[in-house]
């Protein structure tokens, strides 16, 4: 079992086992205003189609899981900041979300991965 912290709008921690992958999202909180509520999805390997993930540059990186239920909507920061089957990195995180990717690819070799362009 592997397990990766993000810091971006609250935190996220993403715990990979053979199998599933689970997204713990903190929620994200404003003095007493509570911005995002917390949240976790855990997703089979075998329910994601595939992996589209953008490295943090002018705007914040992602990772994105698309399954049946969103794979309509088209990826772009915005839409991974309040997709639950999504978490955030930021710019100093680059290393983490390569390890993240190396993890993918070794437990999902029939999902194709996207690298979305700035």
């Amino acid at each position: 079992m592997n397990i990766f912290s993000f810091r971006l709008f609250g935190g996220y921690k993403v715990q990979f086992d053979k199998s599933e992958v689970t997204i713990d999202y903190a929620g994200e909180k404003f003095l007493f205003i509570q911005k995002a509520k917390p949240r976790t999805k855990t997703l089979a390997y075998s329910d994601i189609l595939r992996v589209e993930y953008k490295e943090s540059g002018m705007t914040f990186g992602y990772v994105r899981f698309i399954t049946k239920e969103n794979e309509e909507f088209l990826s772009s920061s915005y839409v991974a900041q309040h997709d639950e089957n999504a978490f955030m990195v930021e710019k100093d995180e680059l290393t983490k979300l390569n390890d993240v990717l190396d993890i993918l690819k070794k437990y999902c070799k029939s999902i194709e991965f996207l690298h979305m362009k700035a």
